[in-house]
Formats: C-alpha cells, structure tokens, sequence
C-alpha cells in the first residue's frame, strides 16, 4: 500500500469489502497497511468515481462513498491516517509505520503486529504485489513489495483467519486465483477458502473453522449489494 493509492476505486472496493466482512460481520478487525515510500508512478489515480455519485457507486456503500468523495475529492487528503482517524473500518487496529526491504527492521515490523494483533478475529494483509515470488526472498530490493508465508503462517496460527490482497500476474485469471487459494491450503490448512475479485485486484481470504459459517452468509451479502465490483467465491468444497 501506498498513501498515493489512497481513495481510488480499488480502494473504495476493497474498505467495501473490509466492511462487508468485518465491520457488518461483527469480527475485530487488524488492517497491517505494509506501507511502502510513494514512487511517483501512476497508480492511483482512478478517482473519478467520487465525481460522478452515481448508483452504481454511490448504492454500494453510501456512508463509504461519502466519506471517501469528502476527504478525497473535496478535502484533497490522501493519507491512509485518515481512515484510521474515522469509525470508517469500525473498531480495527493498524500497523501503520513504513514497511522497508531491511530483513531485521521487518522482523521488528512484524513483530509488532504481533503484539497489536493479538485479539483480533480477521488480519487483513495489504502489500503492494502480494504473496512472495522466488525472484524477490524475503530482505532484498523491493521485498517490502510481498508478504511472505512465514508471515501469514505465524498470523494464521495464533487462531485469526487472514485476508491477503494479491495483484493479478499475467495468467488466465481463473487459474490464478485456483493456484493460489491451493498454496493457501497448502501452507495453512485452512477450514475455507473465498476469494473476492474485483476487475484488477484479488483478495483471498483463508478462514477459521469457527469463523467460517459467518464468512459464507457474508459472502451472499457481497454477492447482493457488490457485485459485479466485488464478485466473490468459495473456491472448493465445503469441508
């Protein structure tokens, strides 16, 4: 994530979901932001949703899309410390200091989500590629891109169900998505997996037992009132 991201339509979408599946689904909320130096590309610039309040935005979330075309449109505030100021994402906790390609600062880094995570039900991960990639490990240039499994594993396991954004690679999308939610199940064992695809960007979601049943009456909801912006799954059998 990236202040210079913020408020765009990807964004929309994706406090859309945090919402749909936390803060309507009653589950404590950790947003660990992986807040990376702007680097003057053009990404976030999608902003001209906020222009035109239209249904097909505006009737989606209507007390996020106020707020967003508020402090983005009118106010001109992209900094993700906005949200984290407003009751937008309910009651969550934040990991908000920059996150760097130096191995010992993120050691440091994630151990304190640890400490700030302990309580919380659904730990969403926000790293601007997402999960690893054998060209980058963990600690060289431009790892502070990716979230590494050790990290998602150590989550998983204090008992929190863990949603990950994920960039789309150049793959048919469909097998994309079925080859991660696999190394999701290979690495954590999930009790479920879902995933929410937006028209560029994935989230997968690898869910508790004891969460799980929430998650599925959630997803009929986002499949309701998002779609076709979020369209979401459960990808396999119900175990």
């Amino acid at each position: 994530m990236k202040d210079q991201y913020f408020g765009d339509v990807n964004d929309f979408r994706k406090y859309g979901l945090l919402r749909a599946l936390a803060v309507h689904g009653n589950l404590r909320l950790a947003v660990c932001w992986m807040l990376t130096e702007a680097d003057g590309g053009s990404h976030g610039k999608l902003l001209k949703y906020l222009e035109d309040p239209t249904k097909e935005y505006l009737d989606r979330d209507p007390e996020l899309f106020g707020w967003l075309r508020q402090v983005v449109a009118k106010e001109k505030d992209r900094r993700t410390a906005r949200i984290e100021a407003s009751k937008i994402l309910g009651s969550a906790v934040f990991q908000s200091r920059l996150l760097t390609d130096t191995g010992c600062e993120r050691d440091s880094y994630f151990a304190e989500c640890a400490q700030k995570f302990a309580d919380r039900d659904l730990v969403f991960f926000d790293p601007d590629n997402g999960l690893e990639i054998k060209s980058t490990p963990r600690g060289r240039r431009n790892s502070c891109k990716y979230l590494y499994w050790t990290e998602v594993c150590s989550t998983f396991s204090t008992g929190a169900s863990v949603l990950i954004y994920q960039h789309f690679c150049r793959e048919p999308r469909e097998a994309f998505i079925a080859r991660k939610a696999e190394e999701l199940r290979r690495h954590l064992s999930p009790h479920a997996v879902f995933s929410f695809r937006t028209p560029h960007t994935l989230f997968l979601l690898a869910a508790h037992e004891r969460h799980t049943a929430g998650f599925r009456k959630r997803l009929e909801v986002i499949r309701n009132d998002w779609s076709p912006e979020i369209r979401g799954n459960e990808i396999g059998e119900h175990p």
